[in-house]
């Protein structure tokens, strides 16, 4: 019995050790691996999805094969090789590896800092002197030290912004930024606001967009946020529409100062329509994230449910009325969204030095400090001029680093040629340059290159680092193909295959049939003296906007009108009164009192027909894309062979496995809907008998060593 299931076992591990026991499908020459597979499937796995596993793996495999066959399509086509999609697909690279080339351990100095400012906000002046290609740092510095002496003489500060301030936008704002809080500006800009007191001038202040001086006005509590509603009212920059604006607005005013609804009133006469439908409510904000004289207005309504006077801003003229207010939450609760903010702003960049120490230790990293003196030598108004300097090397030049690669034990290393071709690409920007420092030139420019090189190095590597950045490329990767081969064969051919679609269409036309259908228009009115004025005009055939203009005569808030055509379910009214009763009883002209203050006006009677291809192209479209799509994807199916490791899809299903990473581990959830004997088997016939490999079944984890008796 012993040599049977010795024998038994050695069959299995011969047979594991000849296939690929990690792929789930292929795709010609093409493996996927389950371990992708079932993270894509988590991933991509909506909450709502009331299917069991089993179910929901199978679905999405089908889905997945389906998005697979388009890949390896587009990869034999060689759309993986065209310059455009190479640049598009670097451009996601550069975005998805910041996250790993960054230490986001955000210290809780930092945090407690930004947490300490957000209480407090901060008005600012400024002067900017540009640093850009044509313009030396030194010279630029020297302006700046020169104008902060001057106001620190007792110069007027607008009057040296409105002079000398590179900011653009000094012709408007004299400098003056207004209020703003911790997280706004970039981080030394922000210190160096909160660290001046009021009415003091600030020291020079270095960002990425040159140098500033500022000039600290105010400091105040933090106003918090506060939402609100509005209602809008536009106007044209001429002069009789800012009148007819005003009278409106004021009219609506008039109405809310004797109880009548504001939510009502924006929904009905609001020209801002995306928040008119929500009774004008806008979301919560807070400083500078409005014009200033709407956020002034709001924050200082005191009372829940008050509301402002009209006023006017760029936009037009508005009511504004309180819904809440709120201060900063306490620092518990904010903690987590406060790290993220810090991540992604500036003050993060303070780690930077500490991740290049990191991945140089990681890489081995050696520096070779001497090989940087040949370009003392080299480095002149000779090169500045466009002298060459690789001529002066030999060959490529002596080594300047050595990175000790972890990954594939091959050492890389950099070379003087290397740099001097990074010297170069800065040539013609030196030109414009005054440069007095050769030496110190080289040594700015050399850390820059070592640290460019220490980030390339880690980024070319980050698909054997972490799995997360190699699932998530391959996605951005094989997302980028399949939308350009997708685009090529069904969505564009769908549009531009004009005989095609109708061909489609003429095939399909009684999928687009128009329901019975009334034009109708439905009358708001003010009260009950103007729906009897309504209706006389309505017998004498006033209608639309005919009507309207003459009802509003003396007030726009008389009348309103909905104009449209409606079918069954567009309308609960227009339900209730036409296709809840016998369609063919309505006649044209009719006109029904709906109510105290509406009126429902038929214009004309639509009955049932044929949708013609221009009223629904769109969805004809649509309807041909998929068409075409499950065409091109039976193409494919033939084309290349489809392979699936059914017995590693079983367990998957059932929950007996996951895999990781190429390792098998138990799975955090097991469902039973199979025998014990038949998941023990699967899962020894796939990964062999081991005290060391597990399954689940019913809740329980086994492993599959088989004891002799």
């Amino acid at each position: 019995m012993k040599k049977q299931i010795l024998y038994f076992t050695l069959f299995i591990f011969c047979h594991l050790f000849s296939q690929d026991v990690n792929t789930l499908f292929s795709i010609g020459s093409t493996k996927i691996d389950v371990n992708d597979f079932m993270q894509n499937y988590y991933k991509n796995k909506l909450d709502t999805d009331t299917l069991n596993l089993q179910e929901s793996l199978k679905e999405y495999l089908d889905l997945y094969i389906k998005f697979k066959l388009k890949v390896v399509e587009a990869e034999q086509l060689g759309l993986d090789t065209i310059p455009s999609f190479i640049r598009e697909l670097e451009g996601y690279r550069r975005q998805l590896v910041k996250p790993y080339l960054t230490d986001n351990t955000v210290s809780e100095f930092l945090l407690e800092e930004a947490y300490e400012r957000l209480q407090y906000e901060v008005s600012a002046s400024h002067i900017l002197i540009q640093i850009d290609d044509n313009n030396d740092t030194i010279q630029a510095y020297n302006k700046a030290v020169d104008l902060k002496k001057k106001l620190d003489d007792g110069a007027n500060f607008i009057s040296l912004a409105q002079k000398f301030s590179d900011d653009p936008s000094v012709k408007e704002n004299n400098g003056d930024l207004g209020y703003f809080s911790a997280l706004y500006m970039v981080y030394p800009f922000e210190t160096a606001a909160y660290n001046t007191s009021k009415g003091s001038i600030s020291e020079i202040v270095r960002t990425r967009f040159g140098y500033h001086i500022l000039k600290v006005n105010d400091k105040r509590l933090s106003r918090g946020e506060v939402k609100v509603a509005h209602i809008l009212i536009r106007n044209n920059n001429d002069s009789k529409s800012i009148l007819n604006s005003k009278n409106k607005i004021t009219e609506i005013y008039d109405s809310l100062l004797v109880g009548v609804n504001f939510t009502d009133l924006a929904k009905k006469f609001s020209d801002d329509k995306k928040s008119a439908i929500n009774g004008g409510e806008l979301d919560w904000f807070g400083t500078n994230k409005m014009v200033k004289k709407f956020e002034d207005v709001s924050f200082s309504l005191d009372s829940i449910n008050a509301f402002s006077s009209p006023f006017q801003t760029e936009f037009g003229w508005h009511i504004v009325k309180l819904i809440d207010k709120k201060n900063l939450p306490p620092f518990n609760e904010i903690k987590s969204s406060l790290e993220k903010r810090i991540e992604r702003d500036s003050r993060s960049q303070k780690t930077r030095n500490v991740v290049l120490e990191k991945l140089k230790k990681e890489w081995g990293f050696v520096e070779n400090i001497h090989a940087k003196n040949f370009f003392y030598n080299v480095i002149n108004e000779d090169f500045i001029k466009g002298g060459s300097i690789l001529d002066k090397l030999n060959g490529t030049g002596h080594i300047m680093f050595v990175f000790n690669n972890q990954y594939d034990t091959q050492q890389r290393y950099v070379f003087q040629e290397d740099f001097a071709k990074f010297l170069i690409s800065f040539q013609s920007r030196l030109k414009s340059k005054n440069i007095d420092n050769f030496n110190l030139i080289i040594d700015e420019l050399y850390n820059t290159f070592k640290e460019q090189k220490i980030l390339e190095i880690e980024s070319a590597n980050l698909e054997y680092k972490y799995d997360e950045f190699r699932l998530l490329y391959n996605e951005y990767h094989d997302g980028i193909l399949m939308y350009q081969l997708q685009k090529d064969e069904v969505w564009d051919k769908a549009i531009t295959d004009t005989l095609g679609l109708q061909s489609y269409y003429a095939e399909n036309k009684s999928n687009y049939i128009w329901p019975n259908r009334v034009h109708a228009q439905i009358y708001t009115c003010k009260d009950l003296s103007v729906l009897n004025r309504v209706k006389r005009k309505l017998r004498r055939g006033f209608v639309g906007q005919k009507l309207l203009n003459d009802i509003n005569k003396s007030s726009s808030l008389n009348l309103s009108m909905i104009d449209d055509v409606f079918a069954h379910g567009d309308n609960s009214l227009v339900d209730k009164l036409i296709f809840d009763v016998a369609f063919d009883s309505i006649n044209q002209d009719d006109f029904i009192v709906t109510n105290e203050n509406s009126i429902m006006y038929i214009d004309s009677l639509l009955p049932a027909s044929y949708k013609s291809l221009e009223d629904v192209k769109g969805l004809v479209i649509s309807d041909y894309q998929s068409f075409l799509e499950k065409k091109w994807l039976s193409k494919l199916e033939k084309k290349h062979e489809i392979v699936i490791n059914n017995e590693l899809f079983v367990l998957a299903q059932t929950g007996a496995l996951s895999i990781n990473m190429g390792d098998v581990d138990y799975s955090k959830e097991s469902i039973d809907v199979v025998s014990f004997s038949s998941v023990f088997a699967k899962t020894v016939s796939l990964l062999g008998s081991s005290k060391d490999t597990f399954f689940g079944w019913n809740g329980q984890i086994y492993n599959t060593e088989i004891n002799s008796p």
